[in-house]
This record gives C-alpha cells, structure tokens and sequence, in this order.
C-alpha cells in the first residue's frame, strides 16, 4: 500500500507542477496496481479534462460513478461535459 501512496504524491505533485504527461502515466500505473482506486481514475478523468479529450475524461468520471455513485465530484463532471457535448452537439437532439 506505500508504493501506492508514494505514486499518488508523485502524481499529485506532477498534476500541481501542470505535468500532465508524468501525472498521467503515475495515476494509470496506480490503476493497474488496483483498477478499482477512486482518485487514481478520477485524476486521469482530471488529466483527460485538462488535455481537452473530453471523452476519456467522461468515460473516468463514469467509471469513478460506478465505483463509487455518491463521489460528488465525478458526477458533476458527468453533468459538465454532458452539458458541453450537448452545446456543441446540438444536432443530436430530437426536435
């Protein structure tokens, strides 16, 4: 569990700096250590969001909803980019 830990500081500290890259690559090395880690997959949600690939970043929030439904942050992320793609896909709904 302290290889863990130790990851996510570096992480952090990374995401913090705005090294996004190494951020990114520490959080998906937690991941593969415990697929199921909350704050690994939120904060790769997170490095998605902030890089602009809205879609894997959706995809982490949703999958930090299923591990976790009451995780307050993740679900308003769901509901900002759904609101995003919506404005920007407006061909999408039905009249």
């Amino acid at each position: 569990m302290d290889k863990i830990q130790d990851i996510l500081l570096k992480a952090k500290l990374q995401f913090e700096a705005e090294e996004f890259q190494l951020a990114l690559s520490d959080y998906q090395k937690v991941v593969e250590i415990d697929p199921k880690h909350i704050e690994a997959n939120f904060m790769i949600g997170e490095i998605h969001h902030q890089i602009g690939d809205m879609a894997k970043a959706l995809s982490f929030y949703i999958k930090v909803s299923d591990l976790e439904p009451s995780h307050k942050k993740a679900n308003v992320k769901i509901e900002m980019i759904n609101t995003i793609l919506d404005y920007f896909n407006s061909d999408m709904h039905n009249p």
